[in-house]
């Protein structure tokens, strides 16, 4: 039995072991999704020992970014966004992909019509580079706010975006994303300075634990639509899915296995 892992550390919590497995197995795929703990000074080590066992991964933080120099060949949407969450091992070489992008557009289209002309993103990490790449690519006016001013400055140049620091920020954005990890404990509310969220506007945050959080409340009081992390990480799985397997993924399967799973119930058709 072949085998697709999840790479990082911490993963013993991730959603997508159980997702994928639910995948794998209503597509009757003889292939089993496990989780590996890799701190990052290990990865050079832990990715030719996956080479021999496994047909892909699935990399998450802290080694998105560090995986890159170890690949044979890098897409140009994990080139562009300078990251890469998905690893396929084909003909003996390892080709790095990023579907993050694709996930936040995916998930996006399904709650609004057309490319928002623009977009704010909040965070100067990984995820707010990948973030800003795909909606750059789909059209948006993308501007770039956090704190780091040297790691948004950095996104700005790289992409050809705009970077504010969150004090000078006036912005009426069409969309709103958080690329921060503010929100993932209670009360917690990224920097909303000078920010007018309007009704009809659209509110994407990132985190996904809780799947309310702050700012999606403030947002839903105020008239916008909002749109809850785990959707982009059901999209951009299932992009991940399609290019290890080369088959559709079951989207229903995969969506109804992440809610249950981030309830803390065992997902249907799951094994693990």
């Amino acid at each position: 039995m072949s085998i697709v892992a999840l790479i990082g550390d911490p993963v013993a919590h991730s959603v997508s072991p159980p997702m994928q497995q639910a995948a794998l197995d209503a597509c009757g795929l003889s292939l089993t999704y496990v989780a590996v703990r890799v701190p990052r000074g290990e990865l050079p080590r832990e990715l030719e020992r996956l080479r021999a066992g496994c047909i892909g991964l699935n990399v998450t933080q802290p080694l998105k970014e560090d995986i890159l120099p170890l690949l044979d060949s890098v897409s140009r949407d994990a080139s562009r966004a300078g990251s890469v969450n998905t690893v396929v091992f084909r003909d003996g070489r390892a080709e790095g992909q990023s579907t993050d992008g694709h996930g936040l557009l995916a998930a996006l289209a399904r709650r609004v019509e057309g490319v928002p002309p623009l977009a704010l993103i909040l965070g100067t990490g990984g995820a707010a580079r990948a973030v800003a790449a795909a909606l750059q690519d789909a059209g948006s006016s993308v501007v770039v706010s956090g704190r780091n001013r040297r790691a948004g400055e950095a996104i700005a140049s790289g992409l050809g975006v705009r970077f504010v620091p969150p004090d000078d920020v006036r912005e009426a954005p069409d969309l709103l994303v958080n690329a921060t990890p503010l929100g993932g404990r209670r009360g917690e509310m990224p920097p909303l300075e000078g920010i007018r969220l309007r009704p009809g506007s659209a509110v994407f945050d990132l985190v996904y634990r809780p799947r309310s959080t702050p700012l999606l409340r403030l947002a839903a009081e105020r008239g916008c639509t909002t749109i809850d992390g785990i959707e982009m990480l059901i999209e951009q799985g299932a992009r991940s899915f399609e290019i290890w397997t080369r088959t559709p993924a079951p989207l229903a399967v995969m969506r109804t296995a992440a809610y249950q799973a981030l309830a803390g119930r065992r997902s249907v058709g799951a094994n693990r």
